[in-house]
């Protein structure tokens, strides 16, 4: 298998499972939104995006240095996993302290307080199970990272909707939550032993320090990317009320869920690859990122064309008429789509030649401003100043991370590959508008075909995709 097939073939494994499982998610989702309505589907969205804040104190960057050391040499695999995993449980019980403090300082109410802790202690089990996750997207068998995802997807999407059609409420569901957790922690644990590793005990000070400094970018990297995708709603919260939180997450969700789809299957196989190209040197390196890049752009710029003109229609289809008032917020958001998938790959690109700490800076000034644009917006123009909030940052978080790959790599253009998908998206987006009147998914057929139609009469395609065509078939170019 050469290089072109295994990452298709890692994309394709971890596509299936992120579009299966997010699909499960959705699902859950737009049932918690029907059932629990817009207040207690508010509090639902605070707690579980205040404690995915949190939980990035138990991890601390290590996965994501896990990934990048092992891939170079998986002589480490054993040693590695063992003293990581030993870390991150004191580093878990520290995290889930924080829970009172954030109450107190916050004046949360005990309903909170309490799902709070539920989905706190989902959330560091998942953190800890995903150190195996990182030893598997380090030897590239994405495979058993799909397992894991459908199987926990799985039982918290089958035990969420069943605690909803019986009745129960907000708390339930968190307790469904938190059992998923200690199933994902034995799962991934299972795999890892039976595949990988050996079951040890391993405990380094040496190593366990080095993976603290080291990890540290990566874990403000994540810290930061954390405040930056759930801030806003954590704010919306303190500074609104949870009517304004649930209507702004009915349209952020579908949104963030779609992007995260694509971003994550892209990343997680691309990681490792480019950490080996820089190794090896030449411009290996800056061809794939150009690729990579000029792909991206064609499958983000019709999402987010065809999401600005069709708001109406996906959020009556979400939500049965309910939560109009999330429509202007989802056209608004769509446009953070081309922006955030190019960014996975750019961010990737620091990650991989050693410049994580100027990912992490990019990625905290981009929080940053966030938090200032949408502390000045909310008061203002609430779930909506939020949406304008997130998609100035996305825009600055881009610049950054260009700016920092051009001062400390070498200029890479990935402005150019915007230039041909973003004009046959707004073709094919006046194309939709004509035909507002037809079927859903006929609209989506025909906007798709007039979509790739254009890129072919404007020659999107050349021979350097042709010869990635043939190596995935297995045939010297």
């Amino acid at each position: 298998m050469n290089q072109v097939q295994r990452i298709v073939k890692n994309i394709g494994v971890t596509g299936f499972a992120q579009v299966l499982t997010s699909l499960m998610a959705f699902v859950l989702l737009l049932y918690l939104a029907r059932i629990l309505g817009e207040a207690d589907f508010g509090k639902y969205s605070f707690a579980i995006s205040l404690t995915t804040l949190l939980a990035t104190f138990t991890d601390l960057g290590v996965n994501q240095l896990l990934v990048r050391e092992i891939a170079r040499d998986k002589d480490l695999s054993e040693s590695y996993i063992s003293n990581a995993v030993i870390l991150k449980v004191p580093l878990g019980v520290m995290t889930l302290a924080l829970v009172p403090i954030l109450s107190w300082l916050l004046s949360l109410s005990g309903d909170i307080t309490m799902l709070l802790y539920l989905f706190g202690f989902y959330n560091v089990l998942l953190t800890i199970s995903g150190t195996y996750l990182s030893l598997f997207q380090a030897w590239e068998r994405m495979e058993y990272v799909a397992v894991f995802q459908i199987i926990e997807r799985s039982v918290t999407v089958t035990l969420g909707l069943a605690v909803l059609f019986m009745g129960y409420g907000v708390f339930a569901v968190a307790l469904v939550y938190a059992v998923a957790g200690v199933l994902d922690l034995l799962v991934a644990s299972a795999i890892s032993f039976k595949r990988f590793v050996r079951p040890s005990i391993s405990f380094e000070p040496g190593l366990q320090w080095r993976l603290l400094v080291e990890g540290l970018p990566f874990g403000l990297n994540s810290l930061f990317a954390v405040f930056f995708f759930k801030i806003d709603t954590v704010l919306l919260g303190i500074l609104r009320d949870d009517v304004a939180v649930g209507v702004y997450n009915a349209a952020y969700n579908p949104l963030l869920s779609l992007s995260m789809i694509i971003s994550g299957m892209v990343s997680s196989a691309v990681y490792p690859v480019m950490s080996r190209q820089f190794t090896d040197g030449g411009d290996v390196l800056e061809n794939f990122t150009i690729v990579s890049c000029k792909y991206l752009s064609i499958i983000s710029f019709p999402m987010a064309a065809g999401c600005l003109v069709l708001a109406d229609r996906f959020i009556s289809l979400f939500y049965g008429g309910g939560f109009s008032g999330s429509i202007i917020a989802f056209q608004i958001l769509s446009l953070f789509i081309p922006i955030r998938l190019v960014s996975t790959i750019t961010g990737t690109l620091l990650s991989s030649i050693d410049r994580q700490g100027f990912r992490m800076l990019s990625v905290s000034l981009s929080a940053a401003l966030n938090i200032i644009l949408n502390i000045i917006l909310i008061p203002l123009y609430s779930y909506i100043g939020a949406s304008i909030a997130t998609v100035v940052s996305e825009l600055f978080l881009y610049m950054l991370f260009l700016h920092y790959i051009g001062r400390h790599y070498k200029h890479v253009d990935v402005n150019g590959t915007f230039r041909k998908p973003a004009l046959a998206s707004v073709i094919m987006g006046a194309a939709v508008y004509l035909m507002m009147d037809l079927n859903l998914l006929i609209i989506i057929l025909l906007a798709s075909c007039i979509y790739f139609g254009v890129l072919i009469l404007i020659r999107t395609f050349d021979e350097e995709d042709k010869v990635i065509l043939m190596k995935l078939m297995g045939r010297s170019p």
